[in-house]
């Protein structure tokens, strides 16, 4: 078994023999890997410097404890709820329909349906304040003008894929 050559650059590497291995030398005092040999001192201090800072940063990171209360998922604000809730209620209606249907139009139409207890508790309040919040959520589903969403559908073919 042979010793690996070491190798601190390019002329190294190309000073190979065919089928000799090779490894990349150590850092030390007078070579930093990338800097090169005819590197001044203070510019390998700098390497070494930058290294140790990266790496310090990386174990705190690691270390780093999130205390307090976990943080809500995008999707599970009520602003995403309501607009959620809006979607699956016209997903059906042709694109015509949805075009000319207001964020006004489709709350009082959820208000009017109360489908459901989850569907009523969802839009009590002011009606200007459910269109700000509908308009958030559009914002955050990615819902287009006529109410096309990818990532409604992909809620939608979880949920029917989770019953």
């Amino acid at each position: 078994m042979t010793d690996k050559k070491q190798v601190k650059g390019l002329l190294d590497y190309i000073s190979l023999k065919p089928g000799e291995e090779a490894e990349f030398a150590p850092n030390s005092e007078d070579y930093v890997f990338g800097i090169g040999i005819g590197a001044t001192d203070e510019v390998r201090n700098l390497a070494i410097i930058g290294s140790l800072y990266i790496n310090i940063q990386k174990l705190k990171n690691l270390n780093k404890n999130d205390n307090g209360r976990p943080k809500k998922s995008i999707l599970l604000g009520i602003d995403q709820k309501r607009v959620f809730a809006l979607w699956f209620m016209i997903k059906d209606w042709s694109q015509v329909k949805k075009s000319n249907t207001s964020n006004r139009d489709l709350i009082l139409l959820a208000k009017e349906n109360e489908c459901s207890i989850t569907t009523k508790k969802l839009f009590i309040g002011m009606i200007a304040t459910l269109e700000q919040s509908v308009s958030r959520g559009r914002n955050k589903l990615e819902v287009d003008k006529n109410w096309n969403s990818e990532i409604c559908e992909q809620l939608f073919e979880n949920l029917r894929n989770t019953l």
